[in-house]
């Protein structure tokens, strides 16, 4: 099972390198947001969420995503509900990324409330190591409107890419609206 997601995975990355660089507001079809993306950064729109890189994935990688509450989440099986305050479903986001077994030394750094564009949610900041022992830092930012739960996160491999890419993210994340409030 490990050996197809790494197929897939590679298939994804791959796929993901050969992607025109693009730059200006982009609406994916099946999502219910806007969001700038910068210039010489490449996405991919797989119909789950929206992912973008600039120099590979394995470097640097803004995902956004919305998603029912009602669907459970895979690690975990636990679902957010639309009246959660925002540090509840915070949790949820840990308790799930900590029950990844592909995460090896799971640290929270930061774990508060956070207005996104308006929107009442929380924003986590935790570093992991792959499975290879590669150290990869996070900026998580989440907040539920109506039946769907919006995120938005940035990770970067080592403190140096971390560095180099995270204003581009906040301007990302500055940039990001709700258009309506359906998921896909």
């Amino acid at each position: 099972m490990k050996k197809i997601a790494w197929v897939a995975f590679f298939i994804f990355a791959a796929s993901c390198l050969s992607c025109a660089n693009t730059g200006g507001i982009y609406q994916p079809a099946s999502y219910s947001f806007t969001i700038k993306i910068p210039a010489g950064w490449r996405k991919i729109d797989n119909n789950r969420y929206l992912f973008v890189t600039k120099e590979s994935p394995f470097l640097q990688y803004v995902m956004v995503q919305n998603r029912p509450i009602s669907r459970s989440f895979r690690n975990t099986e636990k679902k957010l509900k639309t009246d959660m305050l925002p540090e509840e479903a915070a949790q949820i986001i840990v308790d799930e990324i900590a029950s990844d077994q592909n995460i090896l030394n799971f640290a929270v750094l930061d774990n508060t409330p956070a207005a996104i564009q308006g929107h009442d949610g929380f924003k986590i900041l935790f570093t992991y190591n792959d499975q290879k022992g590669s150290k990869f830092k996070t900026l998580y930012y989440g907040f539920i409107k109506e039946d769907t739960f919006f995120n938005l996160r940035f990770t970067a491999a080592d403190q140096v890419y971390f560095q180099k890419d995270i204003e581009t993210f906040k301007r990302m994340l500055n940039s990001f609206q709700v258009i309506k409030a359906k998921a896909a």
